[in-house]
């Protein structure tokens, strides 16, 4: 007797009866079956957005006139709170009102000083003295949860602390970005030390079922090209010459330790500029979480 084709068993599932469920373990105990692969992919597609054009841009406009909770707000160091790209200030500037929390004792008093809501808290061990502020509109955690032991935190604390229409975002980067995978092949270091894992979209969707939550929408940044204007293309080549461009240089750790560029800086633009026109290749994903319906 012939094996049952897994080719048909794919094709089945797809064009079979749809079942809403809060979990794909409702449809089958084996996480590889054709059903419970179907069902996410659904999710993810209906989760797909366009490119967002400017991370930071889309986070305010998603926080304005909010009630917002930042999750991890403390800049690096004490010079990045003065900078126009620091996140918190972006975001406490435009949201009806906002809170920010984190462990950085330091981080958190200068931000105090500096005239600015926030809470010294570690957010593992619970709400906290977060849990009299909510409920939330928004919760963000910008470039966090690759550095977070706990995965599950920002999926916990969404669940307790978002409102009944509230969205969690989260940004991180993009595991499957050209120059991250072209450094992973080549056995290339130079991500930041402190990240500790990639989260992928698929692992985002299934940390929102296990948390009653769902993965609402989806998208990578375009951010990592120049605009079409004349002077971010004049700041880009200023950086190429100086040798300040991002992911210029790293140490390569198959065989003799050395250091090297990560790729000829031309051969980096080239295939950025072709590959800009396929979905996921940014260098930021950028994930909205929701409560699930229902």
């Amino acid at each position: 007797m012939l094996r049952h084709s897994r080719h048909r068993r794919f094709a089945e599932a797809l064009n079979g009866p749809v079942r809403s469920v809060r979990h794909w373990s409702e449809l089958s105990s084996d996480p590889n079956a054709p059903t419970v692969l179907a069902h996410r992919a659904r999710m993810l597609q209906a989760a797909w957005r366009p490119p967002i054009a400017d991370r930071i841009a889309f986070i305010e406009e998603r926080c304005r006139n909010r009630k917002v909770l930042d999750v991890g707000c403390v800049a690096h160091d004490v010079e990045r709170m003065s900078a126009p790209s620091w996140l918190h200030g972006r975001i406490a500037a435009v949201a009806g009102h906002c809170v920010g929390v984190d462990v950085l004792d330091a981080g958190v008093q200068e931000m105090r000083r500096r005239g600015y809501d926030v809470v010294l808290h570690d957010l593992r061990t619970g709400l906290g003295p977060i849990a009299g502020e909510g409920p939330f509109d928004v919760i963000v955690a910008g470039e966090l949860i690759e550095h977070v032991e706990a995965l599950d935190m920002l999926f916990t604390v969404a669940a307790q602390a978002l409102g009944d229409t509230g969205q969690l975002i989260i940004t991180t980067p993009n595991p499957y970005a050209p120059d991250r995978v072209r450094a992973g092949q080549l056995g290339i270091v130079w991500e930041n030390v402190d990240h500790i894992v990639y989260a992928f979209p698929s692992g985002i969707a299934e940390l929102c079922e296990r948390h009653g939550l769902r993965l609402a929408e989806a998208a990578v940044t375009a951010d990592h090209r120049p605009g079409g204007t004349l002077v971010p293309r004049l700041r880009t080549l200023l950086r190429l010459l100086r040798g300040q461009g991002w992911v210029a240089a790293g140490y390569a750790t198959n065989g003799a330790l050395r250091h090297v560029r990560a790729d000829p800086p031309l051969l980096r633009r080239c295939r950025r500029w072709f590959l800009g026109r396929r979905p996921f290749v940014g260098e930021t994903f950028v994930y909205i979480v929701g409560r699930a319906p229902g």
